[in-house]
């Protein structure tokens, strides 16, 4: 039968419970559900059961073996939180852009990819055969300022490109392969079905606008902040034309504005967005004389994640 012993103070308690220890008797153990006054005090003293041996080490079993349990489940959520970790970093290669956004038929150039886990690529294939692609390099990049990585990236690879000749103006998708998995397949202009020429800095203003033909299609990229890029071209006669950007719809961060000036620098049409688009597009009919497209993004933003295809017809 366990005897049941009581003192006055807890610290008599604890105090008589080392002494009984070191004679070799039992120790008494706190029971902490029952309380009880001691007769002519203010205070109260837990009251405490003696404890064999036998129990004792029953008890220092049941203790070892929670302990056990919480470590191991401890020891669960670091794995768990390590296998996390190496789900993330195993992310697949995503494309966000090419820069250009089109490469020339008939010739090798070179262009960038951005986009995420781009820099351990091995390999980037094409839906054509008429197109190969080589890897140069592949590294993490900085994002450009006030700009977000989930929409620019900040991983990129250097190609370099190779299109046969004869190759028709077309769409064609390109797949970058990585140790982690395949990027979804990106799409990337080949040739133009009009006369087909890369913007010249400087072009940043009405006396620096860089000539174009009307039809054609321009290559370029606004290469910083408050950057314009300027283009001129001359009607003979009046003509019903289309100016149009491609930027946004092909990963493009560029958020296109789109400004017709004539000759006086008086506005004649502007757009910003169009068609559900951050792209811009405007029609107009304009009389005969010198016109000026101004190119810019609406947010002021620019740099290497600008890239853009801007292409000027007229309308049959």
């Amino acid at each position: 039968m366990v005897a049941r012993l009581r003192f006055w103070t807890t610290v008599d308690c604890l105090r008589n419970c080392m002494v009984e220890e070191r004679r070799g008797n039992n120790c008494c153990l706190p029971d902490a559900g029952h309380v009880f006054n001691v007769p002519g005090t203010m205070e109260s003293c837990p009251t405490y059961f003696c404890l064999s041996p036998q129990d004792r080490l029953l008890l220092l079993k049941r203790r070892a073996c929670c302990l056990l349990a919480t470590i191991s489940l401890l020891a669960g959520v670091v794995v768990r939180g390590q296998d996390v970790a190496a789900e993330k970093k195993a992310e697949p290669p995503r494309v966000a852009m090419c820069v250009p956004l089109g490469v020339p038929a008939g010739e090798t150039t070179k262009m960038v990819v951005r986009g995420w886990a781009l820099d351990t690529a091995t390999e980037v294939r094409s839906s054509s055969p008429q197109i190969v692609f080589k890897v140069l390099s592949a590294a993490s990049v900085a994002v450009p300022n006030g700009q977000d990585a989930k929409q620019v990236g900040n991983t990129q690879l250097e190609l370099e490109v190779t299109v046969v000749e004869g190759v028709e103006p077309c769409d064609v998708t390109l797949t970058v392969v990585a140790p982690t998995g395949e990027s979804p397949a990106h799409a990337l202009l080949i040739g133009s079905v009009h006369p087909l020429v890369a913007d010249s800095e400087p072009n940043d203003g009405f006396r620096q606008a860089q000539p174009i033909q009307t039809p054609q299609a321009v290559d370029g990229q606004i290469h910083g902040d408050k950057n314009v890029d300027v283009f001129s071209f001359d009607l003979a006669d009046p003509q019903s034309v289309t100016i149009e950007v491609l930027a946004r719809r092909h990963g493009s961060g560029l958020d296109s504005l789109l400004t017709v000036f004539d000759h006086r620098g008086k506005i004649v049409a502007v757009n910003d967005d169009h068609d559900g688009t951050t792209d811009s597009r405007i029609s107009a009919e304009l009389a005969a004389g010198k016109y000026f497209i101004s190119l810019q993004d609406a947010h002021d933003h620019g740099g290497p994640a600008h890239p853009y295809r801007l292409v000027i017809q007229r309308i049959q």
